[in-house]
């Protein structure tokens, strides 16, 4: 293997692994998969289709497993506190959620992916310009919370702005 191939590999191996030893909890034993792994998803990652609109962004990372760990860690607060709750406070709906910041791709399927962290939240369907989400408390900041997730997996690509919705069907003409 040339130099510059070796080097781009262990560039895309680097943070493949510290993902790897962060989700591991660092168990040593855990390399015995770790390392196939990582090494099999380092040498399918420029396999990926580079569409346009994503690529990944190295630097985004820190801010998203910030994210990422706060959010399951208040998510798994939140179903605590409503199972252990006196009175279920449960206010169930569907929402729609419009993409702001996430072109087609894998930024949308990580969103899907990573929606069911916050706290009662599901995606139902995921669509062109959007997703229906299924909310256990439409009370709560849900959209809010949908938001900051979406700005937070934005942060992780290099990405061109989502299309915009296609506009509303014009009304007929009146009859005279």
């Amino acid at each position: 293997m040339p130099a510059r191939a070796a080097r781009a590999l262990a560039l895309r191996a680097l943070p493949l692994a510290l993902l790897w030893a962060l989700l591991s909890g660092g168990a040593a034993a855990s390399w015995v998969v770790g390392v196939p792994a990582v090494l099999a998803a380092a040498l399918l990652l420029p396999a990926a289709p580079a569409g346009p609109g994503w690529r990944l962004r190295p630097a985004g990372l820190p801010g998203f497993l910030a994210f990422f760990v706060r959010e399951s860690w208040r998510g798994g607060v939140d179903v605590a506190a409503r199972v252990l709750a006196p009175r279920l406070r449960v206010h169930p709906g569907l929402l729609w959620h419009r993409w702001q910041r996430l072109p087609a791709g894998p930024g949308r399927t990580l969103f899907v992916l990573c929606a069911s962290l916050l706290p009662g939240t599901l995606v139902a369907e995921q669509r062109e310009h959007g997703a229906l989400i299924h909310a256990l408390d439409t009370e709560a900041a849900v959209a809010a919370e949908l938001d900051a997730l979406e700005a937070a997996i934005a942060g992780l690509f290099v990405a061109a702005p989502a299309p915009s919705a296609p506009p509303a069907p014009s009304p007929p003409p009146a009859d005279g």
